[in-house]
């Protein structure tokens, strides 16, 4: 059930190094990487004989990993960012990645562009909490618990005959290469960046995996733009 590794070529350098950025923008960036990665896993998994209808399945599967992704993609800006930044960019990944989730399934099945964002969001939602209790290392092998997490929710929306490979599939193919793509990735656009500071003018409003000491926001749902 497994599918051969692709190299992924991913467009994330700035070229003006002198430049400040918003971590929105960085956000862009890794949010456009992730759903080239999710969209790629499915194509594979398809590939590999996984029952993937073009259906709500399809949008069903693509919302658990992208969801994963964004998870990953926060504790690697956590390394790398300073905490008002790295709220700003989890919440600006997360919201476009609702967008662009959402368009597509309104356009492909012709849902409510507002109902989609919502199906999203309250998914990533929910599934803060579970990451949160997990730990995340950035050496070989210290992200079993999120793939373990991510391939464990999958469960729920793969076709039953399809139950007995996911963990397989994710865990030894799919994600260690996206984590391993969104390091690069995070790592190229602040590296190319002059420096990293948030816009005071647009706050960051949203739940967030727990951080070392500051306690998880579970009061505040983030709303679609």
């Amino acid at each position: 059930m497994s599918a051969p590794a692709v190299l992924r070529r991913t467009k994330s350098r700035f070229f003006a190094k002198d430049k400040a950025r918003d971590p929105a923008t960085l956000a862009g960036v890794a949010a456009f990487s992730a759903w080239r990665l999710g969209v790629a896993t499915i194509k594979r998994m398809r590939s590999a004989q996984f029952e993937i209808e073009a259906s709500e399945q399809f949008f069903d599967v693509l919302r658990e990993y992208l969801v994963f992704l964004i998870q990953v993609a926060d504790r690697l800006a956590f390394a790398r960012l300073a905490l008002p930044e790295r709220r700003v960019f989890t919440v600006a990944m997360a919201r476009k990645l609702a967008d662009l989730a959402a368009e597509n399934e309104a356009r492909l099945l012709g849902s409510g562009h507002e109902s989609a964002q919502r199906r999203f969001i309250d998914l990533f939602n929910a599934r803060a909490d579970d990451y949160a209790q997990l730990d995340f290392g950035e050496g070989e092998g210290q992200a079993i618990a999120f793939m373990r997490c991510c391939s464990t929710a999958l469960l729920a929306v793969v076709a039953p005959p399809d139950r007995a490979w996911v963990a397989d599939q994710v865990m030894s193919y799919e994600a260690p290469e996206a984590i391993a793509t969104l390091r690069r990735v995070l790592d190229n656009t602040i590296g190319t960046a002059g420096s990293i500071v948030a816009q005071t003018a647009d706050p960051a409003d949203g739940p967030f995996p727990e951080m070392p000491g500051v306690a998880p926001r579970s009061d505040a749902p983030m709303p679609p733009e």
